[in-house]
């Protein structure tokens, strides 16, 4: 490290220069800050340097200083500066660190009697400044090739997770590590979702708050106090407030100054490339939750939609087809001239059932028979309910032989069958197919007569019409 007085000698000459050549190595910007102070501390004859960052709000954050124990001691106005105005009203010698487009800090040091020659130190501090936009071009370019492929699991993970908190737990991760953070918090329509370390909810709810009359919704921010180390991005869809991205550092870009309460609000714990990242991936998850609400909200109508579909066509005691639709798909049958018979049946003496039990009993007795008949049927027939205890099956490409067999298989599966209290039942059936030229009310008389036939002849069995 140099020290003392530097005059233009050759052997100083050649240790400025090796130090801009270190400058111009520097791998991150803390190490760039390391070496612009030390540096610059042996130019200005020892006198502490300081270097503050300039936060979007024109508020300033410490961002390194050396030496630390000399500016404890004598020099801690230094630490306590926070805007430009505080550094102006100082009798520090300013040196402006650029940016790509604007100032992205300052320098300050106390006066020194003999300084190095200035031209040497403005060299020096421009030499700093184009490597700090060279290290923050890299590392934009190492993180957007890191957002980009998160981005696009974000992307195929929309259908998949189902809330906030399933793209914390699946993307967190990932986004803590690309950003050097231990935890993150995500506020959307007054709830908030955590992630890793985070401050407590009481007091990040009482930070939000103040973010939010602050009105700053479209600025990101730097949180002190106690959740201090925090970095708030808005949510924001098509100029909508949805809420805050929020991510934590537990150690500042100074950390042997953080367990001193009264510089702590002073230290900076984020520069300004990570900010303009992280409003990248605030952009990204806001357009993630607004696509899940949309692809929810489709679900719900779809689910709404179904719901409304089998209201409309079941029966909603038995749960097979009511009258109305039966009725649809007949006339769909007879108009695509698909061979079919209908069976029509309701239970025997079922007046008697309801005045015996209870009508509680015979729609216990309505259910139980529209299951054992769903479970006689082929994959290929269908059964409805017609009205009170009579049903009706339609039972597509049979002959008369073949109808004949299933309606009396169904007799006798009913009436082998034990009811829960009222025993043993039968059924009675009239059976017809569909003839050329038939109408529904056709098809109807002629099934409902094989029924009442099959009842005066002595129930309990099928007839034909």
């Amino acid at each position: 490290m140099m020290s003392g007085t530097l005059s233009p000698s050759g052997q100083n000459l050649d240790n400025l220069c090796q130090k801009l050549a270190l400058l111009c190595g520097s791998a991150t910007p803390l190490e760039l800050f390391e070496l612009l102070a030390k540096t610059l501390h042996a130019l200005t004859q020892g006198q502490p340097v300081a270097i503050y960052r300039r936060l979007s709000t024109d508020d300033l954050r410490l961002a390194y200083c050396y030496p630390l124990e000399s500016t404890l001691a004598s020099h801690h106005d230094l630490l306590t500066i926070r805007c430009y105005d505080d550094l102006a009203a100082s009798d520090l010698q300013l040196y402006e660190l650029k940016g790509e487009h604007e100032v992205w800090g300052y320098i300050g040091h106390p006066l020194a009697v003999h300084a190095g020659p200035g031209e040497w130190i403005q060299l020096l501090v421009d030499i700093a400044s184009q490597r700090l936009r060279l290290l923050k071009a890299e590392r934009m370019a190492a993180r957007q090739s890191g957002l980009k492929s998160r981005r696009r699991l974000l992307s195929r993970d929309i259908k998949r997770l189902t809330s906030i908190d399933d793209i914390l737990q699946h993307h967190g991760a990932s986004w803590c590590d690309i950003f050097q953070a231990e935890g993150i918090a995500l506020a959307y329509q007054g709830d908030l979702h955590c992630f890793g370390e985070c401050p407590s909810k009481l007091r990040l709810l009482h930070q939000l708050q103040q973010l939010n009359q602050q009105n700053a919704h479209d600025e990101i921010a730097e949180l002190v106090g106690s959740c201090q180390g925090g970095l708030a991005a808005p949510l924001s869809v098509a100029n909508a407030s949805l809420g805050w991205l929020i991510l934590f550092r537990q150690q500042p870009l100074l950390p042997v100054l953080v367990a001193d309460t009264k510089f702590k609000d002073a230290l900076s714990y984020w520069m300004p490339l990570e900010a303009s990242m992280i409003i990248e991936l605030a952009d990204d998850i806001a357009v993630a939750i607004t696509a899940q609400e949309v692809v929810h909200l489709n679900r719900q109508l779809t689910k709404t939609n179904q719901r409304l579909e089998g209201l409309a066509h079941t029966d909603p005691l038995t749960k097979c087809w009511n009258r109305y639709y039966t009725e649809l798909v007949i006339e769909d049958l007879i108009d695509s001239s698909v061979s079919f018979a209908m069976l029509m049946f309701d239970i025997d003496d079922f007046k008697n059932i309801n005045d015996t039990y209870g009508h509680a009993i015979g729609d216990d007795i309505l259910c139980n028979i529209a299951q054992l008949v769903q479970e006689t049927l082929r994959a290929n027939d269908h059964l409805g309910r017609w009205g009170g205890e009579e049903f009706v099956i339609i039972s597509k490409e049979l002959d008369q032989d073949a109808s004949l067999k299933l309606a009396n298989r169904l007799c006798r599966s009913v009436e082998q069958h034990t009811f829960p209290i009222a025993g043993h039942l039968t059924v009675s059936i009239g059976l017809t197919l569909l003839q050329p030229g038939d109408q529904p009310r056709q098809l109807f008389e002629r099934a409902d007569q094989g029924m009442y036939l099959a009842k005066m002849a002595g129930k309990n069995q099928v007839f034909v019409c």
